[in-house]
């Protein structure tokens, strides 16, 4: 047995409730573990199975799993119900309070990690829980834009998770340097309407995800063409966020070309199987007696720690250079 705590903080959030529905549902057997890459290693690299995981952390809001789950509306309520209970059952700590060493002896853990997922903006906050890892010698990972304490003495990943947009612009940028066509501009709209999408689209709160976002282009390039990126708060899109780019490209001869992209992404949904695949893979890290920035999960930030080259396709050799046996 394997046994891996989770602790949230942000624990009544939409990723995290989305998070802990999904594994509800999976443990029983409601739904398949689509788009969690670390499925794969379960049985080779020991990884904790469904029913080993142990959800908690920290949330002023109050509210048990289920209400949260129900208030942000990423799952639908029939879906809902059959976890009802286990939802039911786990309540947040009051933010900032110290029951790690309880919880672990509770459940009886092999390892517990600190997952952040706080609004963007809350560094003060964020920074505690890094340092409340490093005092329960915890993996640390930062899914937020956030700043955080960083620590020699655990094993810590971040920052700010790449789920959708940023991820595509990732994966594109590579393919169009290497057929050597040259972007001379790109532009960059969301449409978001739950809580992050509230504060990112602040023209202030929301500058540090912005400037996330607008940093990993050039980098991938070689060059920096115009480079524009947004965010707009539209209540009605809910967590369906919705995404345009708009790329001009000089091929053979300068002749000018354009790609339009559109995409609509469940922001959750995207986010959450990334969450737990972080959580499986630090626990692995932590096993290893790994330290410091866990540079081979670069493939899962916008600003990985180091400096990690952007382009999704090395990011990925990294993981799986890691995970080979």
């Amino acid at each position: 047995m394997n046994r891996l705590g989770i602790l949230i903080a942000g624990l009544d959030g939409a990723v995290a409730s989305t998070l802990t529905s999904g594994i509800a549902l999976l443990c029983r057997r409601l739904a398949k573990p689509t788009a969690l890459i670390s499925e794969a290693y379960v049985q080779s690299h020991q990884l904790a199975g469904f029913n080993e995981l142990v959800i908690g952390g920290w949330d002023n809001r109050g509210e048990n799993l289920y209400q949260a789950a129900l208030r942000n509306r990423v799952l639908e309520p029939e879906r809902l119900r059959p976890i009802a209970r286990e939802l039911t059952g786990i309540k947040p700590w009051p933010a900032g309070t110290d029951k790690i060493t309880a919880f672990r002896r509770q459940h009886r853990l092999n390892t517990v990690v600190i997952l952040n997922l706080l609004p963007t903006g809350e560094n003060a906050a964020s920074k505690k829980y890094a340092r409340l890892a490093a005092k329960h010698g915890c993996p640390f990972i930062n899914f937020t834009p956030n700043d955080c304490a960083e620590s020699a003495t655990i094993p810590f990943c971040g920052r700010d998770g790449k789920t959708g947009q940023t991820w595509f612009k990732s994966v594109l940028a590579p393919a169009l340097r290497a057929r050597q066509l040259e972007v001379t501009g790109w532009y960059s709209t969301n449409l978001l309407g739950n809580e992050d999408g509230k504060i990112v689209g602040d023209p202030v709160k929301g500058r540090q995800k912005i400037r996330d976002k607008s940093k990993l282009l050039g980098p991938m390039l070689g060059y920096e063409p115009y480079h524009l990126v947004q965010i707009n708060y539209f209540p009605p899109r809910g967590d369906t966020k919705e995404s345009w780019d708009y790329i001009d490209i000089k091929g053979f001869l300068g002749q000018p070309m354009q790609l339009r992209i559109s995409g609509q992404y469940r922001d959750s949904i995207l986010a959450a199987p990334m969450c737990l695949d972080l959580c499986r893979f630090m626990e692995l890290a932590h096993r290893r007696g790994a330290t410091g920035a866990q540079t081979w999960l670069s493939m899962f930030f916008k600003v990985p720690y180091k400096n990690i080259p952007h382009d999704f396709f090395q990011q990925e050799q990294l993981l799986r250079t890691y995970l080979s046996p």
